[in-house]
């Protein structure tokens, strides 16, 4: 007997394969040749590179499970922010407040949003007050691409338990003294995304500035948003070889964060992140290449209750105090040594960060300040090992963390290039994810032990498969030990007649060592992600589509529809530096529902559509 849950995702696989078939023109499919060029669709194919071990290196040699989203993805989702973009990622699974900018709760193959890290050019950007990462405040435009590792990997970024979300922005337009974009959407609910970026390079000066806006009435009833966004980024070449950068990322909101008509609540937030980093690389010798950079992060949230009914101040909160207010600021620095021998790329150095939270806690009876500091320093060792067709991988970082027992991570992987079509990966791992940053929590860390296989295959003409099977072992943190194990399939098209087809479906189980009983709670058993591509240079557009089997206890009445988003574009005048684009996207097509809880409604059909122009 198949469970309902596996029927019911088949039958939603088995359904948009025919949509997608139904759907694709029927002249893409007459006589033709497959294209040269690939479109890499959530996966780098593995001609790619990614720096999960702090320095780039082929995906080929790379033993963790890894996905990279491309620049050419990014424009092809006409995504508005980071989470837009991970969304349709393979084992990843959002829950949405509301709209563009709302805030969206990351979960990697079911681990907790709280032990995910948030990396923005390296920069840790994960709350400590919360350990939540805002995926929904970094803006689309600025990234250039994105780097996931799904599962553990402390032993490069030390607490990074669930995995690693590193978005990497844009670089300096090279060969043009000026170069830039403007682009304009508006939607439904007057939701606009607004946007000018100026890029170019005079003599060593690179410069890449961005400024936006995006603005809504609410998707979601009582969740509109006011944002604007700058990002700017300088980087000087040396004399002879190096590069020194600076970059500065701000962003400013006003906005609902929360309806729960179940609670006659709503959350009003005002928010200001900011973020800098300053950085040095310079090649010591050919073979050895030193890397330091330093940092500040800070972020502040004024928070408002009240009820939906009337507008007065929540009922759980004293009537003379309707905000919470808290304030994470961190400064810290990294400095790494890289070196690429024969047949070898180690990697040693050192993390120092210095956190601060400030805040209160407001309740029907007290008003409880607080404030707290912590100084965390770590040292890590990676190599990568390479043996003709077989890589070795081994990695080890201490972590001192002050306000809890220091921290010991291991791993060790391996890839085997058996044929020019087929890899296999192993990895095994222990790493740890630390706890919130205040003194009503359990200093312990969580614990995790992964173990990974994988295999990748092109040997089928125009066609990628990817299947992983994972183990990861919990525990620690006040939380009983609990055992998740799954498997994950991953399948890409190359572009034939413009056309590419993508696929993926992440099994998780979850349950307690102890009795063996199922976790529910925000431990998802399944996820599906599916796309249909077509692209010819003038005309593109992409329907994806995507379920998440939440398995919530059956008092939440989540939901688990599956979700059609279409993205369409056009260029209509393209020069060799110029060109002017039109673009139109409707999501959630048949205003389906999608959501853990039913206190969190999803947002439903909307449409939207806007003009870029590139000069």
């Amino acid at each position: 007997m198949i469970p309902f849950s596996l029927r019911h995702s088949l039958r939603a696989a088995l359904a948009a394969v025919c949509m997608s078939v139904c759907l694709t023109p029927g002249w893409l499919w007459a006589a033709g040749g497959p294209e040269e060029e690939t479109l890499e669709l959530f996966s780098a194919w593995q001609a790619g590179s990614s720096g999960v071990t702090r320095s780039p290196k082929p995906l080929s040699q790379t033993a963790e499970n890894v996905t990279v989203i491309t620049a050419a993805e990014i424009k092809a989702l006409n995504a508005h922010t980071l989470a837009d973009l991970l969304d349709m990622v393979p084992g990843l699974q959002l829950q949405h407040n509301g709209g563009p900018g709302i805030i969206a709760y990351t979960q990697i193959q079911s681990a907790s949003f709280e032990h995910v890290l948030l990396l923005l050019d390296g920069i840790p950007l994960t709350n400590p007050s919360s350990n939540f990462s805002d995926v929904s405040a970094i803006p689309a435009r600025i990234i250039e691409r994105v780097e996931i590792v799904k599962g553990p990997a402390s032993t490069a970024w030390g607490s990074a338990l669930g995995g690693v979300i590193n978005a990497i922005t844009k670089a300096p337009e090279r060969d043009r003294l000026f170069s830039g974009t403007a682009a304009a959407a508006i939607g439904s609910r007057t939701t606009s995304d607004s946007s000018l970026e100026l890029s170019g390079t005079s003599k060593r000066l690179g410069y890449y500035l961005s400024a936006g806006f995006l603005g809504s009435d609410g998707l979601v009833p009582l969740t509109g948003i006011n944002s604007t966004n700058f990002h700017g980024r300088l980087t000087w070449d040396l004399p002879e070889q190096g590069q020194l950068f600076a970059q500065v990322n701000s962003t400013n909101a006003r906005q609902g964060d929360l309806y729960a008509p179940a609670y006659d609540l709503i959350q009003r937030d005002d928010k200001r992140l900011i973020n800098a980093l300053v950085g040095l690389r310079y090649p010591l010798t050919e073979r050895l290449e030193l890397a330091v950079s330093g940092y500040h992060t800070y972020t502040r949230q004024w928070a408002s209750y009240y009820n939906i009914s009337d507008g007065a101040v929540w009922w759980g909160q004293s009537p003379d105090l309707p905000k919470a207010f808290v304030s994470d600021s961190s400064l810290g620095a990294t400095a790494s040594l890289t070196w690429r021998g024969d047949g070898h790329l180690l990697v040693a150095g050192g993390d120092y960060r210095h956190l601060e939270i400030t805040g209160n806690s407001v309740d029907s009876a007290s008003y409880s300040p607080y404030q707290r500091e912590s100084d965390r320093w770590g040292l890590f060792l990676n190599d990568t090992i390479s043996l003709g067709r077989f890589t070795l991988t081994p990695g080890l970082r201490f972590d001192r963390p002050r306000t809890a027992p220091d921290q010991f991570s291991a791993s060790l992987g391996a890839t085997w290039q058996v044929s020019d079509s087929t890899l296999l990966r192993a990895y095994v791992a222990r790493g740890y994810g630390m706890p919130v940053l205040l003194p009503q929590y359990d200093p312990r860390p969580a614990k995790i032990l992964t173990t990974q296989v994988g295999v990748e295959n092109s040997s089928i003409p125009y066609l990628w498969l990817k299947a992983t099977l994972f183990r990861n072992m919990t525990w620690g943190d006040d939380v009983e030990q609990q055992l998740a194990q799954g498997a994950e399939l991953e399948l890409r098209t190359k572009p034939l007649f413009h056309t590419s087809l993508g696929g993926g479906w992440t099994y998780t189980d979850t349950h307690r060592t102890s009795d063996g009983t199922p976790v529910h709670a925000d431990k998802p058993t399944q996820t599906l992600k599916l796309s249909l591509t077509y692209d010819d240079g003038t005309f593109r557009g992409m329907l994806t589509g995507r379920h998440i089997f939440w398995n919530n206890a059956p008092e939440d009445n989540g939901k688990n529809g599956l979700i059609w988003d279409l993205h369409l574009g056009a260029t209509l005048y393209q020069r060799e530096h110029t060109a002017l684009e039109l673009f139109f996207s409707g999501r959630n097509l048949f205003n389906s529902q999608y959501y853990n809880r039913d206190v969190f409604p999803s947002v439903g059909r909307w449409f939207e559509g806007g003009m870029r122009v590139r000069f």
